[in-house]
């Protein structure tokens, strides 16, 4: 985990997979805040408290985003009081239009069309982004975004083998995309298993190797976030955050110093020690419990 800073070039642009609040890369977040990164464009589908995290350690020196949010836990406070002051400056594009745009990468065109979005300053406010082609099939201005090319992705999985397969049990929102879009592939994960395992249940693989740079192991590299069919989000430690976040100052410092202080080990004896783990995991067997129960 120490070295992952370091696969990350000064100045990069990473884009975070994860959405709402399942699955987001945890663990490489506070790694890049342990190493003291400050130059980083980061880009966000659904940010969450990684954005959060990561603007209120100064680690972000740009940030292309569609939303960032806390969801029941309220609005993303440091995000919110970097953009309102001016001190972040900031890329606001739509949702699908960022998520056509990553697509586009993916398939390394130029551009995908997209009808939309029609009447949004958003358009107007980024040219470079939006624009208009025609083909010689006779279409005339039709509303395109540009491609969107990423540095480096940073994404969490159950599991990857040695030669960088990736499988998810779970949800995995927009990762696979993510990761064909970009030109380094960073991936954490629950374990690293033998190619073996990988290979006798191929299905559940979802990013093959061949486009894959490194893997990190990283049991709960998503908490405080959820990494579904593992572990439930840590409703507790969210609201613990939050009252960090919103009372700033010294309260919010001293949780970055404990962050900066501790590996990635000991953050999981701190955060999920006295079986707060083992609560996580039990909350979703229970979900899937009750919902056999109400099929």
């Amino acid at each position: 985990m120490e070295d992952l800073p370091g696969l990350i070039p000064e100045g990069s642009t990473v884009v975070l997979g994860g959405g709402w609040f399942a699955n987001h890369p945890m663990a490489a977040v506070r790694e890049l805040i342990r190493a003291g990164r400050d130059d980083l464009h980061a880009i966000a589908l659904l940010g969450s408290i990684d954005v959060d995290l990561l603007v209120g350690a100064r680690a972000l020196r740009h940030l292309t985003f569609s939303m960032v949010t806390l969801e029941a836990f309220g609005l993303a406070t440091n995000f919110r009081r970097a953009v309102q002051s001016g001190e972040l400056p900031i890329t606001e594009i739509s949702a699908l239009s960022l998520q056509v745009a990553l697509e586009a990468g993916a398939h390394r065109v130029p551009f995908l069309p997209l009808r939309g979005p029609v009447g949004s300053d958003l358009v107007a406010m980024h040219p470079d982004f939006y624009g208009t082609a025609s083909t010689s099939l006779g279409d005339a201005d039709v509303p395109v975004v540009k491609a969107v090319r990423p540095d480096v992705a940073l994404l969490h999985a159950t599991r990857c083998d040695a030669l960088g397969n990736v499988q998810h049990e779970g949800t995995y929102a927009m990762d696979p995309e993510l990761a064909r879009a970009s030109d380094r592939v960073i991936v954490t994960c629950e374990e690293i298993v033998p190619t073996e395992a990988v290979a006798a249940d191929a299905s559940l693989t979802r990013i093959p190797g061949l486009l894959v740079d490194a893997v990190i192991e990283a049991p709960f590299g998503a908490h405080p976030c959820s990494h579904v069919p593992r572990y439930a989000q840590d409703a507790w430690k969210l609201l613990d955050y939050q009252k960090a976040a919103l009372a700033g100052g010294d309260a919010y410092d001293a949780l970055l110093d404990r962050i900066r202080g501790e590996d990635e080990e000991s953050y999981r004896e701190r955060m999920l020690g006295d079986g707060r783990g083992r609560v996580l995991e039990a909350l979703v067997e229970a979900a899937v419990v009750i919902d056999e129960e109400a099929a």
